[in-house]
């Protein structure tokens, strides 16, 4: 699996979570559950399929979103597009 293939996600700022009129950045448990969730989403209106893969020798995710390619829009920041027509 050639690496240098993937793109990264780029965003213009940072998911902020609120808790008592405080804005901050999620803590790796709520990073992982907002991912999570969305996929959950996701995969309710597309075919969400995940793999468990070694990389380098170490454990990682691999996710596939069925009906979707990212894209960037003007600025530069990443945007997933709906391919299906549906």
């Amino acid at each position: 699996m050639d690496l240098d293939a993937f793109g990264e996600v780029k965003l213009p700022s940072a998911i902020q979570v609120q808790r008592r009129g405080a804005r901050r950045p999620p803590n790796p448990r709520e990073a992982l559950a907002l991912v999570l969730g969305a996929l959950g989403t996701l995969g309710r209106m597309s075919g969400v399929k995940t793999l468990n893969i070694e990389l380098h020798g170490q454990p990682a995710a691999l996710t596939i979103i069925e009906g979707a390619q990212f894209g960037e829009d003007a600025q530069g920041n990443t945007i997933l597009e709906n391919t299906s027509n549906d």
